[in-house]
């Protein structure tokens, strides 16, 4: 019995302190664990419930109960949106300061009917971005809506150097260009503006000379970057295997304007390239 008495008042205080509680930061690599089913893009509208007053609800970066707290929820707080299913007892709601993630569905309360979030239009690219705050060796979800619970369609990484997105965010989430060349929308704790120069529009343009590659081993790999030269960051590569890819008709400085394999533009030295039509 001493025991007991010992340890119920613990639960008590960790329950009342949202300690069951999880999100996802909206786009990190980790935002679902493995295992863990991909949380849905319908929205139901929840409020705090079983939290004495005064205390909260923690919001975590994985449905777990030791991941990492992005944020809150309290009484006070109200209606706020979640997914409509859940993952292990755990759902994706947002918290009180924006920010996306997992909460403890012992202490939620669906107050409200189904409802699909609207998806923003994605706005012109006229931004550049870095990816921050991510270990380099993860990565960055891109989703089809602002929100953990959208759908993926890429990924980006602190290697793949400055990418398109637009200006503005929405929700704390910015609309970007991913890896493969797909639009989407990626968390805005994970980007760092660089300039209002837009990388996509050079993209678009219509390149007037053809090429392909030459003097690279038959597995060998050809690194595209955003400047004339190697300490520039890298924005794509190319191989032989990609065959024919557009590219500027004149070099300058040794380097040519190209296209690289993902459909990002970059410069590449013109060592490697054989011109193929003019």
């Amino acid at each position: 019995m001493k025991v007991a008495k010992r340890v119920v008042p613990v639960l008590t205080i960790c329950a009342t302190a949202g300690w069951l509680a999880v999100t996802a930061p909206p786009a990190h690599a980790t935002t679902t664990p493995a295992g863990a089913s991909a949380p849905q893009t319908g929205a139901c509208t929840y409020q705090v419930t079983n939290l004495r007053a005064g205390g909260y609800l923690n919001v975590r970066t994985a449905p777990a109960s030791n991941s990492r707290t992005v944020g809150t929820l309290k009484r006070t707080d109200g209606s706020f949106t979640g997914s409509c299913t859940s993952t292990r007892g755990w759902f994706t709601v947002t918290s009180s300061n924006g920010r996306s993630g997992w909460a403890s569905g012992h202490y939620l309360r669906r107050s409200g009917a189904v409802h699909r979030a609207a998806v923003p239009k994605l706005p012109a690219m006229a931004c550049t971005y870095q990816v921050a705050n991510v270990r380099r060796s993860s990565y960055l979800n891109v989703r089809t809506a602002p929100g953990v619970g959208a759908r993926r369609v890429g990924t980006l990484r602190a290697s793949d150097g400055r990418f398109a997105g637009g200006c503005t965010s929405s929700r704390g989430w910015i609309a970007v260009t991913s890896s493969n060349g797909r639009s989407g929308w990626a968390a805005a704790h994970y980007l760092r503006k660089t300039t209002r120069t837009p990388l996509a529009a050079s993209a678009s343009r219509p390149w007037g000379c053809t090429y392909q590659l030459t003097h690279v081993q038959p597995n060998g790999v050809v690194t595209v970057y955003n400047g004339r030269g190697n300490t520039y960051q890298p924005v794509g590569t190319l191989r032989l295997a990609d065959g024919r890819f557009g590219g500027g008709c004149t070099a300058t400085q040794g380097w040519v304007p190209v296209t690289s394999s993902n459909g990002r533009p970059g410069w590449v030295s013109d060592y490697y390239l054989q011109r193929v039509t003019s």
